[in-house]
């Protein structure tokens, strides 16, 4: 980002981001907690940040099967990363957050990413 930035050049960041990644467990504290401006560089070169991406790659990920329930559950940190002031860091509070938001999935078979645990409703259109 420091490099791009200081060549005036605008940008977006995806390489925190990459959702294809295989991890076990509770992930989405890594992609909530990667902030675009946390670099070194001038408020000028920040200011170039205009954004960020969450990626897909398709080699580990066969799309037809797992690509909404991968991506969806990620996917809700990383917006929120995006949406969210960068002094907004405090993961128990995102955690509820997203974890609400997770449970409204309105018929996405979303994996249980966020949370370990049964929503208490399922808000789904059949």
């Amino acid at each position: 980002m420091a490099k791009v930035t200081s060549k005036g050049l605008r940008t977006i960041l995806s390489a925190c981001w990459y959702l294809n990644h295989i991890h076990f467990g509770i992930d989405w504290p890594q992609y909530y907690t990667c902030e675009p401006t946390d670099f070194t560089g001038t408020d000028k070169q920040k200011d170039l940040v205009i954004g960020g991406t969450g990626c897909m790659w398709g080699e580990l990920c066969l799309m037809v099967i797992n690509i909404l329930p991968r991506t969806w559950p990620r996917a809700l940190a990383i917006g929120e990363r995006l949406w969210s002031s960068k002094d907004t860091t405090d993961l128990n509070d995102a955690k509820m957050r997203l974890w609400e938001h997770r449970c409204r999935t309105r018929g996405i078979p979303a994996e249980d990413a966020v949370r370990s645990n049964y929503c208490r409703y399922e808000w789904r259109f059949t």
